[in-house]
């Protein structure tokens, strides 16, 4: 079957800042050089809590591996048994378990080789430094314009579902700087995936993404139905869960002002052409405008929620290459410092929107929070009050 390999957002929960500094430490492999043993899977495995907020489905980890939610277990048990094995993940420093299972792709596919100018370890003959732009030689699978060069995009035959590099990358100074490697998953399967609205994969492409042929279409089709009969979900509303509404309630509480601000709500939702959700409105009249400091964990990230009156005044630009982020009918209802900002996606017919968060360097819009009130937990770190 044909795959491609996957790209997902660098914010990962499993690592502080971007995949540079994962929480799961691994052991060494070679006692001489120190290289780590990237096929051990660290118990218990820790997600850093405020980014599980993520109403992604997937997402990617550290080591070629990745982040799911029970309902795509459901689909992979189905359509790819025994191709992954699953973890269950704890909040960082915990007990607790996260609502994320950890997915470890049990085949591994050799994707290229490293040049042999790169000094190696006399022990484990591991090379020094294998960056996959400069130091990669004799590439074998799933990299772009070496093997199948098309028009729109590049697969490579595989006999599974998903997969993951046996070849790792790392930072041309040298492994232990950042190392990493990829993931790989059937064109068929993506498919289904975003058929059924699973948010957080796509395609690894400069180009066009991969359609699915006629052979794929008529399998995602046939498998779509057989998850409807499952009884898996297929789509998510646009409505706050009981949990989510309890959460903000009692955050309102603890924070609100002596005196409530007297928002002229109707004359907004005229100027904007929407409406507003209710989390936000309550949230606004009863706080107000407010910043959270070191979101996600980051040092000096910090978000501002606008008041009513300065919603989507700081625009989000239009020429996005990315298909999904084209999609998003955005309206920015909180900023940063540093240049992002966070945005309802405004769609007819739903009473709670996700949320965005712009990326002003990509030039992207990625899914940050189900609804203002996931997003607004996340903000807090995640904590329950």
């Amino acid at each position: 079957m044909r795959c491609v390999q996957i790209s997902a957002s660098d914010d990962r929960m499993d690592c502080r800042e971007g995949f540079f500094d994962p929480i799961n430490p691994l052991p060494q492999k070679c006692m001489k050089c120190g290289f780590p043993d990237l096929d051990h899977v660290p118990q218990p495995y820790f997600l850093i809590k405020s980014r599980t907020i993520s109403p992604n489905d997937l997402a990617l980890a550290s080591n070629g591996n990745f982040l799911l939610r029970e309902r795509i277990r459901r689909v992979l048990d189905l359509f790819g048994p025994g191709q992954c094995s699953y973890f269950p993940t704890y909040y960082k420093g915990t007990s607790q378990q996260t609502p994320w299972l950890l997915g470890v792709p049990n085949h591994q596919v050799v994707v290229a080789k490293v040049s042999p100018k790169i000094p190696r370890c006399e022990a484990c003959d591991e090379p020094r430094s294998a960056h996959p732009g400069t130091q990669w030689v004799e590439y074998q699978f799933g990299v772009p314009g070496r093997n199948q060069p098309q028009a729109k995009g590049w697969t490579q035959d595989a006999d599974y579902e998903v997969l993951k590099s046996a070849t790792w990358g790392s930072s041309e100074k040298g492994w232990n700087q950042w190392i990493s490697r990829d993931l790989f998953m059937s064109v068929r399967l993506l498919h289904l995936l975003k058929k059924i609205k699973a948010k957080g994969f796509y395609e690894a492409t400069c180009q066009e993404p991969t359609p699915p042929d006629k052979q794929e279409s008529a399998w995602v089709r046939e498998k779509f139905q057989e998850l409807a009969s499952a009884g898996i979900p297929l789509h998510a509303d646009g409505t706050l869960s009981d949990y989510d509404a309890k959460w903000l309630c009692e955050y309102i509480k603890a924070h609100m002002r002596a005196a409530k601000a007297d928002w002229d709500i109707k004359t907004v939702e005229r100027r904007i052409k929407a409406k507003l959700p209710k989390s936000y409105i309550d949230f606004a009249n009863a706080v107000g405008p407010t910043s959270f400091e070191n979101v996600d964990e980051q040092e000096g990230f910090t978000a501002c929620i606008l008041g009513p009156n300065e919603l989507g005044i700081e625009g989000i630009p239009s020429d996005f290459e990315d298909e999904e982020s084209k999609k998003v009918n955005g309206l920015t209802f909180a900023t940063t410092l540093h240049g992002d900002c966070f945005c309802f996606d405004i769609q007819k017919g739903v009473k709670e929107y996700a949320v965005y968060l712009f990326k002003h360097e990509y030039n992207h819009l990625e899914p940050y929070a189900a609804n203002f009130a996931a997003c607004v937990k996340r903000f807090a770190g995640g904590n329950d009050l």
